[in-house]
């Protein structure tokens, strides 16, 4: 008789308390969705996402308020998006007026035969293979890119070396398989990648400058006008312009996609019933 009893009692008292932790993990799965929906009224749409986070992670037996947290992820999601798009108007705007303000002072140089064509500034020549030069270009891409040539010389050429007083940058070197060597003459393209940080300097420093062509025989150093470095410097404005417009037309795209989702989302998940 005592052992009924005691087992009775023991299965309630179990009942008891799987009941009571089960209203503790609805009460805190309800706290985080709360917590999340309050986020997404302040409009801190990442601490309502990590809130939603925490809540999937801590109780994932919470299924229903957790299905309501799918539309609440979705309008954090869309605030996200909204916001994000302003920033990105407003980026696109500041670069299509400076692309605006520098397109009418280059010139289109046609590439030869397959070739891509580039521009240059307008008040440039373009006879960088008739001396010792460096030539400032912009791709049909958008890409600050250099041209160097060496006349009668064969130094090794790897590296390009800009110098203002004590102030200076170089290149990444690059591969001899990359050196045209024509006539005892060296000639290189210096990509962006192997600017980097070149052209930021050169938009800097407008006075004149001293370009070191570096080599594994010998270097070769040359004095750059104001006007010859304004030119550089023209060329790397330029292009960080059109890379800078292009980045927020790509963002705002993202964006874009982003905010329709959601919205369906949205339109989609009822929300959850608090009653």
């Amino acid at each position: 008789m005592f052992n009924a009893i005691n087992k009775t009692a023991a299965i309630l008292l179990v009942g008891l308390a799987m009941a009571s932790c089960a209203d503790k993990a609805k009460e805190g799965a309800m706290e985080l969705y709360k917590q999340s929906e309050n986020a997404i009224e302040q409009r801190e749409y990442k601490a309502a996402l990590v809130y939603l986070d925490t809540l999937n992670n801590r109780y994932p037996q919470q299924t229903e308020i957790r299905r309501g947290g799918l539309r609440l992820r979705a309008m954090a999601m869309q605030g996200i998006a909204t916001d994000s798009i302003a920033v990105a108007d407003a980026a696109l705007a500041q670069a299509t007026a400076l692309v605006e303000e520098l397109r009418p002072k280059f010139k289109h140089i046609e590439g030869a035969a397959s070739l891509e064509g580039y521009f240059i500034p307008s008040d440039t020549k373009n006879n960088v293979m008739a001396g010792n030069a460096v030539q400032g270009r912009v791709s049909e891409k958008g890409f600050f890119y250099l041209v160097v040539n060496i006349q009668g010389r064969s130094i090794g050429f790897t590296v390009i070396r800009f110098a203002s007083g004590n102030q200076s940058v170089e290149s990444q070197p690059i591969s001899h398989a990359r050196v045209i060597k024509v006539e005892g003459s060296e000639s290189a393209v210096f990509s962006p990648e192997e600017l980097q940080d070149v052209g930021s300097w050169l938009a800097e420093h407008t006075g004149a400058l001293t370009a070191t062509l570096i080599g594994t025989k010998s270097n070769v150093s040359i004095k750059l006008t104001a006007a010859q470095a304004a030119s550089l410097a023209l060329c790397s404005k330029y292009a960080t312009a059109l890379q800078a417009q292009r980045l927020a037309s790509i963002h705002r795209e993202k964006y874009e996609r982003m905010l329709a989702t959601a919205r369906d989302q949205i339109a989609n998940n009822e929300p959850l019933s608090q009653e």
